[in-house]
């Protein structure tokens, strides 16, 4: 395949962090005096985390602004993207391949910017990396304005672009965008993967996939 850039998601694709995100919303609930339910994390996958914020303190009815409840986030997130946070099975062998292949790549994530870069900066993958950009200033995957900017900046084409998600809504959102779609196994997204599979032009059990990488090259 002829690619001109090559687009990451964070969470499940490039990092192992989806519990953290299933955990987070309901202990900020509870911390501003709400009780959320379990499944919480799944009512608000497709927000940002502002949009997310905002529901949150409107369905419990909780005592504070928005900002205190994106701060308590990042307060309890932060830590774990610089100190433990374990990257998916084969991202380092993929970066490899792709900076062999000279094909550029970013970071589009819902996560905050700063959040990827300590991630991969602790993984020593930031170098394959040529910025990360956020959900909080490019608006949610509902829309494909983070993967345009994220394209423009690697002066690439939708069409000559991989995006790479675990996340359904996102995957969808890339493909309807016109970018090439990689579809990326987590386990907290079983439920979605034979949807995923349907949709994206290549669907990855883990990210070094031997035929993937041999096609990258053709």
């Amino acid at each position: 395949m002829k690619l001109d850039g090559a687009i990451f998601d964070l969470d499940g694709t490039l990092v192992d962090s989806m519990d953290i995100w299933n955990e987070v919303p309901k202990a900020l609930v509870r911390r501003f005096g709400g009780t959320p339910p379990e499944d919480l994390a799944r009512d608000i996958e497709t927000m940002s985390l502002r949009d997310a914020s905002e529901y949150l303190i409107r369905t419990f009815r909780l005592d504070c602004t928005p900002e205190q409840v994106m701060e308590g986030v990042n307060s309890l997130v932060t830590a774990q993207y610089r100190d433990t946070v374990p990257m998916k099975p084969g991202a380092d062998r993929l970066l490899e391949r792709l900076a062999a292949l000279g094909i550029p790549c970013g970071i589009a994530t819902a996560s905050e910017d700063f959040q990827a870069q300590a991630a991969m900066e602790r993984l020593g993958l930031w170098d394959q990396f040529r910025f990360a950009v956020s959900s909080s200033q490019y608006g949610s995957k509902t829309s494909p304005d983070i993967y345009w900017e994220a394209a423009r900046r690697l002066g690439s084409a939708p069409e000559r672009t991989l995006v790479f998600e675990d996340a359904l809504h996102a995957a969808q959102c890339a493909k309807q965008a016109g970018f090439l779609v990689a579809g990326v196994y987590d386990a907290s997204a079983e439920a979605d993967q034979e949807a995923l599979k349907q949709l994206c032009d290549w669907y990855l059990p883990r990210l070094d996939m031997p035929y993937f990488m041999d096609e990258l090259g053709r």
